[in-house]
C-alpha cells in the first residue's frame, strides 16, 4: 500500500440525505459522490425529489426556500 492509498478516505457511500426539521417545516439536504459532474447533477435532482415527493405523501410540511 503506497502512502496515498493509506491517506486517501475510502468511499463507502455515495448519497447523503439529511432531513432537517426546522419551524417552518422539513429542510432537505442531498450530497452525491460521483466520478462525472453530469451524474452527480442528475443523482442530486433524482435524490432531492423522491425525498420532496415522499413528504407530499405523507404529509410532511416543507420549509419555503429562502431566496437570498
Amino acid at each position: 500500500m503506497t502512502s496515498e492509498e493509506a491517506t486517501a478516505p475510502q468511499q463507502q457511500y455515495t448519497h447523503s440525505l439529511k432531513l432537517e426539521e426546522t419551524a417552518k417545516g422539513l429542510r432537505i439536504s442531498v450530497h452525491v459522490y460521483a466520478n462525472d459532474r453530469d451524474t452527480a447533477v442528475e443523482e442530486a435532482f433524482r435524490t432531492y425529489n423522491l425525498a420532496k415527493l415522499n413528504c407530499k405523501e405523507r404529509d410532511i410540511l416543507m420549509a419555503p426556500m429562502s431566496l437570498s
